[in-house]
């Protein structure tokens, strides 16, 4: 499967400030980490005819040369990207505001702004209608008439752009007026507006849409599709099954091609990328046939019942230059989200002890799930999402991990009644996690401790 190489970004930074410099360092990161882009920091500008686009964050003027060489670029069609308070700062080269053809002017004070993307602009597509971002604002000059404006902000009951796209020779230069402060320039939100700015500039549009297919269409597989049907940017595109009545389910609910044979829908070209979704000692096979045929993966969790099979398929992918990634959906469960913030914030001070917990008295199903050569075992059903969870909360190399597991109740299942997890991270701090069926009296799903205080 083909994909268009990444465009080669030279970031040009100037000086910034220490507070500046991290913000933008984790920008810089997450461009990088979508693999569209090959980015190069330079403090100067003399060199850039290998670049297809010129991103800009500086908060310097520029020198003579560095202007003519940003003029020279755009003129034979390379891109050019303007930051935050950047094209301000370059004011005073009349060659540089003649590209944008705008000059900013004074900004005013920092505030909440609501940025809204122009419905149908190229870079608007499964963009929200309104973006809550804080920035100064430079009103400035009308936006120039052949320009295409990308977002507005709205301010004392006027709508004013701040981020357009001007054609300037064979090259595109954009203005996006955003990222003033170091918390805005690290948001996600920014760097996804920065990442759609920068491909606007390389001259190249929006991606297409990214046709899913699934591997299996049990419980978990129907909720995968209603997923690809309602995300914008998505294409639910062909569903792969065993059993008939489950194709059957899926052509009448969501009308798209059904195969009894994976090879049937790893050989179509309009599915890019496979959501697996059969049970986990079938997910490596699965896997790695995916990656064989050139698909991209999503697979259900637990990853994989062995380090050596979860091994072999991050090897395959990173040979076939393919994403392979788990689907860890509760990382974004709102109670979670809550804890993790909380622990962050420093209110309780450094948190280094943690015990988790989920259970009850109650007999196991007997479905798969409670089938360990099939599961994996007890530890591998929440226990994929709360040691995840943990693994996100300490951040410290793992030093240890012990386990002890029960079997002393539910005699007709395979897997154990109770497992606990016990991790030790270098420093010290520890984590504990207890899946229990045998526990008739319930724990805290959190306790957590700090130097300053505690979490329940």
């Amino acid at each position: 499967m083909s994909e268009a190489s990444p465009t080669r970004v030279l970031v040009h930074l100037g000086e910034r400030r220490d507070d500046h410099s991290t913000a933008t360092g984790a920008l810089l990161r997450r461009l990088e980490a979508t693999g569209r882009f090959r980015l190069e920091v330079a403090r100067g500008l003399h060199h850039i005819g290998a670049f297809q686009v010129v991103l800009a964050a500086s908060e310097q003027a520029l020198e003579d040369a560095e202007a003519d060489a940003l003029v020279a670029h755009v003129a034979r069609g390379g891109g050019l990207l303007a930051l935050g308070a950047t094209l301000a700062a370059w004011s005073g080269r009349s060659q540089l505001t003649g590209l944008f053809g705008w000059v900013p002017g004074e900004p005013g004070p920092e505030a909440e702004l609501v940025v809204r993307p122009v419905a149908g602009g190229p870079i608007s597509d499964r963009l929200d209608e309104e973006i809550l971002l804080r920035g100064r604002l430079h009103l400035g000059e009308a936006t120039p008439p052949d320009a295409t404006v990308l977002l507005t902000v709205p301010w004392h009951y006027a709508e004013h752009a701040v981020a357009f796209m001007r054609q300037a020779g064979a090259g595109r230069c954009v203005q996006l007026g955003l990222g003033h402060s170091p918390a805005t320039m690290a948001s996600p939100v920014l760097g996804q507006l920065v990442q759609r700015c920068l491909q606007l500039a390389a001259g190249r549009g929006p991606a297409p849409p990214s046709g899913i297919g699934l591997y299996g269409f049990g419980a978990i597989g129907r909720e995968h599709a209603g997923a690809a049907v309602a995300v914008p940017g998505l294409e639910l595109r062909g569903v792969c099954d065993r059993a008939p009545a489950r194709l059957a389910a899926a052509a009448a609910e969501f009308g798209v091609p059904t195969h009894s044979d994976s090879r049937d829908l790893l050989a179509d070209p309009a599915v890019d990328t496979v959501v697996v979704g059969v049970p986990p000692a079938l997910h490596a096979p699965a896997v790695l046939e995916c990656l064989a045929a050139g698909k991209h993966v999503v697979c259900e969790k637990p990853f994989a019942l062995r380090g050596a099979e979860a091994d072999e398929m991050s090897r395959a992918a990173a040979a076939g230059g393919l994403t392979l990634t788990v689907y860890q959906s509760r990382r974004w469960d709102p109670d979670y989200v809550a804890f993790r913030d909380a622990a962050r914030s420093g209110a309780i001070g450094e948190p280094f002890y943690l015990e988790s917990f989920i259970g009850g008295f109650g007999h196991p199903c007997s479905y798969w799930h409670s089938h360990e050569p099939v599961s994996g075992g007890t530890i591998y059903d929440w226990g994929s999402h709360y040691l995840d969870w943990v693994l996100m909360l300490f951040d410290e190399p793992v030093v240890s991990v012990s386990a002890v597991a029960h079997k002393r109740v539910w005699m007709d299942v395979t897997n154990s009644d109770q497992v606990r997890v016990d991790i030790l991270f270098e420093g010290g701090k520890q984590a504990g996690f207890l899946q229990s069926d045998i526990a008739a009296a319930s724990k805290p799903k959190w306790f957590l401790l700090g130097t300053g205080g505690a979490l329940t």
